[in-house]
């Protein structure tokens, strides 16, 4: 039986290449980014990291814990274990977001008075949808993977366009701050568990069951709203 990561992965492999091969990360990784368009990026990417802890949190409320000693064994005690990590991770980044616009003096564009586009409210839905008390644990989970694959393809791409030559002193905050984040080893290990808990809910379920049509369907989803999410330049 294929992990359905795998099977995910290899839907439509030229769609999932668009949405992580963006022009917004090649400009992100060459200092070429109009300065508008990284703070209108930033105020929105804001706004997705707010949802994504709302996210979190309906997922931990639709974790059934067990309560016997040997809990810390269950798939769920794993997931809500990860679920727990992903919200830590994102508490991080909102501060760097934040600490980082209050540095350059824009934490008044990117906070005050910012609507979500369409393109953010996309995921906004999704999220929602996703965490509905009518589908499955597994759902919501595939979602998270999916945004956290997607986000980790894209910026690895954008380190590969970097010219890693550059002093630190030449970089510019896409840079010296956000390429070095998202395309790091912890963040990739952080991806890569969550992707095999993701694999081992799955297994519990038939392959070709309604469960795998719903995660195909999220899967197709989240690699729609990644290409749309990327501002044009």
């Amino acid at each position: 039986m294929p992990s359905i990561t795998a099977h995910l992965l290899h839907l439509d492999p030229p769609t999932l290449k668009s949405a992580t091969t963006h022009p917004f990360l090649t400009a992100a990784a060459t200092a070429s980014l109009p300065l508008p368009t990284l703070k209108a990026w930033l105020a929105q990417d804001r706004l997705y990291a707010l949802a994504y802890v709302n996210f979190i949190g309906a997922l931990i409320a639709k974790t059934a814990l067990p309560s016997t000693a040997e809990r810390e064994g269950s798939l769920e005690w794993r997931a809500a274990d990860m679920l727990i990590d992903c919200l830590t991770n994102i508490r991080t980044e909102l501060k760097m977001f934040e600490d980082t616009a209050t540095a350059e003096g824009w934490l008044e564009e990117i906070c005050s008075d910012v609507q979500p586009t369409v393109d953010t409210r996309t995921y906004i839905d999704l999220f929602a949808s996703a965490a509905s008390p009518s589908r499955p644990l597994l759902v919501g989970l595939t979602v998270l993977w999916a945004t956290e694959e997607c986000y980790l393809r894209s910026w690895r791409f954008a380190a590969s366009k970097m010219d890693h030559g550059l002093k630190a002193r030449e970089k510019d905050i896409m840079q010296r701050v956000f390429i070095p984040n998202w395309s790091s080893p912890e963040f990739e290990a952080m991806v890569r568990r969550l992707g095999a808990l993701v694999n081992k809910f799955a297994a519990c379920y038939e392959e070709d069951g309604w469960e795998w049509k719903e995660c195909e369907t999220a899967w197709r989803q989240v690699v729609h709203a990644e290409r749309g999410f990327w501002p044009e330049v």
